[in-house]
């Protein structure tokens, strides 16, 4: 395919729309100018595209994103602002899906991403933070005791977390689950683990992908 949309990828391209789901409502307001900077697009942004997942953004794909952000943290705040900006309203994937499932190598959970319009970036790094912010249940701790090492790591985190945050609420959170490994490294996919991964008798998503995180 020639012309402009070749490459669905360019930096040009900014879909309107407001995620729902996990991402607040907010109007839209039309992104500044994109600027690229050498760490997240080469010279010539129209071979910018993932080999493996050449319909998912870039800047989300595990083989070929430099992003790396805490998600302990607000994207909104932990990432290079001119990266965000520039990113926020670009479509995670060129399909222009409107139902996303992440689901991860490091954590149990499942995070489901609902729109109107068309996913964005800022949708996918919103849902990882607010899915992982969510309290961990009780039955959720009646699993974690079993695994002592486990267990430890999850209050060491979380002992970190609540000191670094000067908070009062001691709870336990999804992602002091994480232990240490809890940066982005972007998006991939395994069918055999998706499978797996699949509760019996449940709907599966067609656009699932597995969130791979890991230390700094």
């Amino acid at each position: 395919m020639n012309g402009p949309w070749a490459n669905p990828w360019q930096p040009n391209y900014y879909p309107q729309g407001n995620p729902n789901g996990y991402v607040p409502f907010q109007p839209f307001v039309p992104p500044p100018q994109p600027y690229w900077n050498r760490a997240y697009a080469p010279p010539d942004p129209a071979n910018y595209r993932s080999k493996k997942y050449p319909d998912l953004n870039p800047i989300l794909a595990a083989d070929t994103t430099l992003l790396r952000f805490d998600v302990k943290k607000k994207p909104r705040t932990e990432i290079l602002a001119s990266t965000y900006y520039s990113s926020r309203h670009s479509p995670a994937l060129s399909k222009g899906v409107k139902h996303l499932r992440l689901i991860s190598k490091s954590f149990p959970w499942t995070i489901d991403i609902v729109s109107q319009g068309p996913i964005t970036c800022e949708a996918v790094w919103d849902a990882l933070f607010t899915g992982l912010q969510e309290f961990i249940a009780d039955s959720e701790w009646g699993f974690i005791i079993d695994d002592k090492k486990k267990r430890e790591a999850v209050e060491k985190a979380a002992k970190k977390r609540i000191e670094g945050e000067q908070i009062t609420d001691k709870r336990l959170r999804r992602i002091d689950y994480l232990g240490e490994g809890t940066f982005f490294k972007g998006l991939e996919q395994d069918q055999d683990y998706h499978k797996l991964r699949l509760l019996p008798a449940e709907q599966g998503c067609p656009e699932t992908w597995i969130v791979k995180l890991g230390t700094q």
